[in-house]
């Protein structure tokens, strides 16, 4: 559950727990589900306490022999503030303050149970709070993160992954330092997502929902327009990380690290995952329509 990440804007992904519940329209196709069964875990329902819990000291020596800043995404297979895990997040908080050069990504669908369950010595400069919505539904997330305090040297930021549909008129970006945003993946037929039914319609499912590239094009202009970085991860694909550049070009944009050292380098972006210069002219006009002024 510790590991050298493959999402694209992370360094290392520890999961204190595994498992979780769906809470939003987002979480229809959630890739935890095929990889907990994998496991021969249950996805949905119950809370697993992982055996990895000592993998961020070790990153934590390693970035401060080398003085560099590594994005950590906790919890990927779960939620960090899931009630369910209450038992065990003060012992998670402790690692995650005696890590320094760790910048925790703590990404949540579930922001209006941040308050209560924060350290008594908060805030921490390298903890940047995020939330999850990619629908015009799921915003209203936001204002409740806007009112968390975060440490000055913090971030909030929001992934809108998957990007279900065009947001862009309706985000408020005050408060927030960063904009993630991508396509899902997942085997299936792939369909488009009707805004029009019940939030948990497509629950059983299977599949995966199409995300416009114009949306995400649209997000990045506003994101640029608000002068703040932007990360686009991938297009809609039976396989996650395909497309990086489907925007015109490769879109990896993150904060400055909390730290007054470089963030960690990342591999170069595998050819697997870029589209050619004849599929981008295929979609050019959405691709490059705002590049002149980036």
């Amino acid at each position: 559950m510790s590991e050298n990440t493959g999402i694209s804007w992370a360094h290392h992904t520890q999961n204190f727990w595994v498992g979780c519940d769906k809470v939003a329209p987002e979480c229809a196709h959630c890739y935890i589900d095929r990889m907990l069964v994998r496991q021969g875990r249950k996805p949905w329902g119950e809370i697993y306490r992982t055996k990895t819990w000592n993998a961020p000291v070790i990153w934590q020596k390693q970035a401060a022999t080398l003085r560099q800043n590594r994005r950590v995404f906790t919890c990927s297979l779960s939620d960090f503030f899931h009630a369910k895990a209450d038992g065990w997040r003060k012992e998670a908080w402790k690692i995650i303050k005696g890590t320094p050069n760790l910048t925790w990504l703590v990404l949540t669908k579930r922001p209006s149970l941040i308050e209560s369950r924060l350290p008594d010595d908060w805030p921490y400069p390298n903890v940047w709070l995020g939330v999850s919505a990619g629908t015009k539904r799921t915003l209203n997330k936001m204002d409740v993160l806007r009112k968390i305090p975060i440490h000055p040297d913090a971030v909030r930021w929001i992934s809108t992954e998957p990007l279900l549909e065009d947001i862009s008129s309706e985000i408020n970006l005050d408060g927030f330092g960063w904009v993630v945003t991508g396509g899902e993946s997942g085997a299936g037929m792939e369909y488009s997502w009707d805004a029009a039914q019940d939030w948990k319609y497509d629950f059983d499912l299977g599949g995966r929902r199409t995300m416009k590239l114009e949306c995400a094009a649209n997000l990045r202009d506003v994101t640029k327009a608000a002068d703040l970085p932007f990360m686009f991860k991938q297009v809609t694909s039976a396989r996650s990380g395909v497309g990086v550049n489907a925007l015109g070009r490769d879109w990896h944009e993150y904060p400055v690290p909390h730290l007054p050292y470089p963030w960690m380098p990342q591999p170069a972006i595998e050819a697997k995952n870029l589209y050619t210069p004849a599929e981008l002219i295929q979609i050019q006009p959405i691709s490059t329509k705002k590049e002149k002024a980036g």
